[in-house]
């Protein structure tokens, strides 16, 4: 079985201004067998508000709404599961190898979300990767690049959105945040939501240019350029550390 087949719905969180997010992320939609199609992987216009309202940042307050949304449209829809992913998601090349195995899991599991690609601090011994591969966790997480949600969890998911949308800053049961730290909250705060993560992760984050922290030299056009290309070769700290030390006095 493939994911294609598994899920009604994919969906991938693209800002319509980033058009290079949206090619890498067809090439890796080509690869799983999962290729942009109406009804079944479609793209979800990502939300840029004009202010950060009660979050850090613009970036954060407009990845929170674009996820509640796409659970929104999600539930609208009646789809009895989805499939969310970000536009700078990376699979690990022997995704192929493990995708069956993943999707059985889920199949004989009362599963609400699950988790293939993440960044976390808990260690896994990722060397062997023996079946099951996914497994309860009530830790904390870093990304929501790929992710699913059952149908019956639609719900509750987002009322909890909602009400930490509502929410003063610092508020103990949780405030505005970014989506990953929602799901984490959402965990702590409904023990009984079973909640699974692929171990090891099976999707990273590409490196780009981040609309949620944007750094001073992505401003420019020309090294805006550069640090892209950087990016893609794995030396954006060395070029920013080179620029320093070229351009006395320069911003870190």
């Amino acid at each position: 079985m493939r994911f294609s087949e598994f899920f009604d719905c994919a969906y991938v969180i693209n800002l319509p201004a980033r058009t290079d997010r949206r090619r890498e992320m067809a090439k890796e939609l080509n690869q799983m067998g999962m290729p942009f199609k109406p009804g079944k992987v479609e793209l979800f216009a990502a939300i840029r508000p004009d202010s950060p309202g009660p979050f850090q940042s613009i970036g954060y307050r407009g990845a929170f709404l674009s996820h509640l949304n796409v659970l929104k449209q999600a539930k609208a829809r009646g789809l009895k599961n989805v499939l969310v992913m970000e536009d700078d998601l990376q699979l690990r090349q022997d995704f192929h190898q493990y995708e069956e195995v993943l999707l059985r899991e889920l199949l004989k599991t009362d599963w609400d979300l699950a988790h293939f690609g993440y960044g976390c601090d808990e260690r896994f011994d990722t060397q062997k990767v023996d079946a099951p591969i996914l497994q309860p966790f009530s830790g904390e997480i870093i990304g929501a690049q790929f992710y699913a949600v059952n149908g019956k969890a639609l719900d509750c998911l987002i009322h909890f959105f909602e009400a930490v949308l509502q929410r003063p800053a610092g508020h103990p049961e949780g405030s505005p945040m970014s989506p990953d730290g929602v799901f984490n909250i959402f965990k702590w705060q409904y023990p009984t939501i079973v909640r699974l993560i692929a171990v090891p992760s099976f999707g990273n984050q590409r490196s780009s240019r981040s609309d949620i922290s944007t750094q001073w030299f992505d401003q420019l056009p020309v090294l805006g350029s550069f640090a892209g290309l950087a990016r893609k070769l794995g030396v954006a700290r060395s070029i920013k550390s080179l620029l320093r030390s070229l351009i006395p006095g320069i911003a870190s």
